[in-house]
């Protein structure tokens, strides 16, 4: 019959059993059994009788002489025995020799054996340790797996021959621990074994191996190694004599606290329901309560430090009711305020004499709870920053002995909720750097410079304020892929849904009322005609706004009514639902459509410009920031001030300049490709920004973005932002044109070199047509601005 361990856990039914299965050595089958040869003996137990018989307690006395008397009618009994079962005739003169060990009262309660040595087999047991190896799902947990529990056993073994026949004072002590389910609570209980080995003797056999000092240090120094103790400390001569007497201490709560104290110091251990749920059955165990229900949510208060976001520990009781309690109306003046604002753990141990006077109370006392503790856990500078529940189904349950108890471990709880919400903090602000404040690679440099600045001031303890990081004389290179008519496209869209959605239900209403007399139904139904004769042309957001708030909050339910009131019309109103938008409640397939086509594009064009700019950073390094609107914005700064190793000549910036329009013609032509697999066809008017004077950006800590920081470069902003509304022909037309490029300028020598390069692009078959030379009509401010515009080939 062989066994496993798993996980150091060993089935103590299944040892007990392997123990009569296999008296024989056999290390892989069972770890217990040595080769050594261990016998049953008491002469050392009858050694300490013979001294209890010459006491002075007399109780001890009367039954140490009894057992004198029994051994000297049966003198076999100081001898040893071959075999357990050879014990059968002496169970009296046994019980007797417990009794001197163990008091009598107890006998039903405590937990302890008798055994051969260094075996588990027990020849002895107390009905309560009988009991406990009956149980199903008992089991010992050890330090050492395998092979390696083994040659700890053998280790065991061996320093009791060293210190009885060398005068090598060593011991090594197994580390274990029984935990068994409690059958009354169905908790997980906690023992610790202690074995004595005082009435056990080594016996020597033929003549005693010599070891060396380095032969002993070999073996200390060698735990493990089986091979080495067995060769020199051979089993064929020696033995042992006697018994081992165990015992199991019950050290549940010591336990509980210490898998407690582990659990509650890992970063994460309150960040999901699994782990939650384990901590709350350790909780119960050093409690010792099977009902008690622990619940844990991390908490700000008051409300003026509340952070922008949530954090995942939210295990609170009420959180099916109420996520978050804070939000809750019952909250003012609830048992949850107060003990929020005194900062202090506050006992209900009755739930009940707050029924109606206390509505988070109720709350509770629906859920069946009936005594509660509400502990709030404070920061260092005494904020709250979460709170643990404890609660029970019976009152008095939760009691001042519990409280007592809680504060033993209120602390590990602060400490918990205090690093899983460092640890959910750490990951949101490395979610923020990596989609939207991470510093571009052209810069990160000199902002590393910075901080190496400011961490070398505070070692040195100076006060330091942070310099403003800017860069001067950088050109720009904007550009945009502009979605053309998308307000008009999606205005379309959702006007033909409601409207659709309108009929629909003005069909269903026109058969409920043919059916039966209902006047709500004619007042909805006058109310949709008048939606319906509004025309395109006159369709607003608030006509949206309107017409979507009708739908939801009158026409939807009362078909949904009446369908559940008359069989007649259940079909009718299925076929409605089935229109709608599981989530909003409305016809959405056309603004869906619409939406799905300005994401797909614009991600398209998102992936293109990322990867072209990759590729452009390899020729030089430079600064790139895109935004998506209705298509997509980006914009380029090259510049000596943005290079640390670099160096920067116009031969970079025209070849900038040109890859610019390179890519903007391929966007186009990409767009042209991508509209066809979409379910709206969308077009896109691109458009470059010539300004070819270079200006200065700082960064701004504010918005962790860039801008012109100049009176006069904020110039370039000013245009960069009213050319995408330019007019030409006096307002008669749109500069940005659908598959068109235009490019805006300032002056004739940018006019020339922007020629050039549409000539070298006109060389390669980009571009159809005649290029336009327009002049843009005056914008705010703003006058004298020209263009060059051109017919993308696709």
């Amino acid at each position: 019959m062989d066994f496993t361990i798993e996980d150091g856990k060993i089935s103590l039914k299944s040892l007990e059993e392997l123990a009569v299965a296999q008296p024989e050595h056999s290390p892989l089958a069972d770890p217990f059994v040595l080769p050594y040869r261990t016998v049953f003996c008491l002469s050392g137990l009858l050694e300490q009788v013979k001294e209890f018989a010459a006491g002075k307690d007399t109780a001890r006395v009367f039954i140490a002489k009894e057992i004198l008397r029994q051994v000297d009618e049966q003198p076999e009994l100081a001898y040893p025995f071959e075999s357990v079962e050879d014990l059968a005739p002496y169970r009296e003169t046994l019980d007797l020799l417990r009794l001197l060990m163990t008091p009598a009262a107890l006998d039903e309660e405590m937990l302890f054996k008798i055994s051969l040595p260094f075996q588990l087999r027990a020849v002895q047991a107390s009905p309560a340790m009988q009991a406990l190896v009956n149980i199903e799902d008992a089991r010992y947990t050890f330090e050492e797996q395998g092979h390696t529990l083994y040659a700890t056993n053998l280790a065991m073994a061996g320093c009791m021959i060293l210190r009885e026949c060398y005068d090598v004072d060593m011991r090594i002590e197994q580390q274990a621990m029984l935990n068994v389910p409690d059958p009354k609570t169905g908790l997980r209980k906690y023992y610790r074994p202690v074995m004595e080995d005082r009435y056990v003797s080594v016996v020597l056999r033929g003549k005693k191996p010599e070891l060396s000092r380095a032969d002993i240090e070999r073996l200390l120094s060698n735990i493990y190694d089986t091979d080495l103790w067995l060769e020199l400390l051979p089993p064929k001569h020696f033995e042992f004599h006697g018994f081992m007497f165990g015992q199991l201490i019950d050290v549940t709560r010591e336990e509980a606290m210490s898998r407690l104290k582990h659990r509650l110091i890992s970063r994460d251990a309150v960040l999901d329901v699994e782990r939650a749920r384990k901590l709350a059955d350790l909780v119960r165990t050093h409690f010792e309560l099977p009902e008690l229900q622990l619940g844990l949510t991390a908490i700000d208060y008051p409300a003026e430090y509340r952070v922008p976001h949530k954090y995942k520990i939210h295990f609170h009781l009420l959180y099916d009711q109420c996520p978050d309690l804070l939000e809750v109306p019952d909250f003012e003046g609830s048992i949850y305020e107060r003990a929020l604002e005194g900062k202090q753990i506050s006992l209900i141990e009755d739930l009940q004499s707050l029924a109606g006077k206390d509505l988070m109370a109720d709350r509770l006392l629906e859920l069946g709870f009936k005594s509660l503790l509400l502990a709030p856990l404070l920061s260092p500078d005494n904020r709250v920053i979460g709170l643990v529940e404890l609660a029970s189904p019976r009152a008095f349950a939760i009691n001042a002995f519990v409280k007592i108890q809680f504060r033993e471990v209120i602390n590990l709880f602060r400490t918990a909720v205090a690093r899983a919400r460092e640890e959910v903090d750490n990951r949101i602000e490395a979610v923020l750097r990596e989609q939207y404040t991470n510093l571009h690679p052209s810069v990160e440099w000199r902002f590393t410079q910075e901080a190496f600045r400011i961490l070398e001031a505070r070692e040195a303890g100076q006060e330091v304020m942070s310099e403003k990081i800017s860069f001067k004389d950088v050109y720009p290179l904007f550009g945009q892929a502009d979605i053309v008519g998308s307000g008009i496209m999606r205005n379309r869209a959702v006007y033909d849904d409601l409207q659709e959605n309108l009929l629909a239900a003005k069909e269903f209403l026109t058969l409920a009322v043919e059916k039966f007399s209902f006047p709500l139904i004619d007042r909805i139904l006058t109310q949709i005609e008048a939606r319906l004769q509004i025309d395109l042309q006159h369709f607003s957001n608030k006509h949206e706004t309107d017409t979507a708030e009708l739908l939801l909050t009158e026409i939807n339910p009362i078909i949904k009514q009446l369908g559940i009131d008359h069989k007649e019309l259940r079909s009718a109103a299925e076929k409605y639902s089935d229109l709608l938008d599981e989530e909003e409640k409305l016809v959405t397939h056309r603004r869906f459509d619409y939406e799905q086509s300005l994401k797909r594009l614009n991600r398209e064009l998102s992936n293109f410009f990322d990867k072209r700019d990759a590729e452009l950073q390899q020729s030089l390094t430079h600064y790139f920031e895109k935004y998506r609107t209705d298509g997509i914005q980006y914009e380029i700064f090259v510049g000596q001030a943005l290079l640390q190793k670099e160096q920067f000549s116009q031969i970079h910036l025209r070849n900038m300049r040109l890859a610019q329009l390179i890519d903007i013609c391929a966007a186009t032509r990409l767009v042209h490709e991508v509209a066809k697999e979409l379910p709206v066809p969308l077009e896109t008017a691109q458009l470059i920004f010539a300004y070819t004077s270079p200006l200065d950006i700082r960064f701004r800590m504010d918005e962790k973005r860039f801008d012109v920081e100049g009176a006069y470069d904020l110039r370039y902003e000013i245009l960069k932002k009213r050319i995408d509304k330019a007019t030409v022909n006096r307002g008669n037309e749109r500069l940005t044109q659908p598959g068109k490029v235009a490019i805006v300028y300032l002056h004739e020598k940018d006019r020339q070199e922007y020629l050039g390069y549409i000539a070298y692009l006109q060389s390669r078959g980009e571009i159809d047509g005649e290029i336009e030379e327009l002049d843009l009509d005056s914008l705010q401010s703003v006058q004298g601005l020209k263009a060059l515009r051109f017919n993308v080939r696709v």
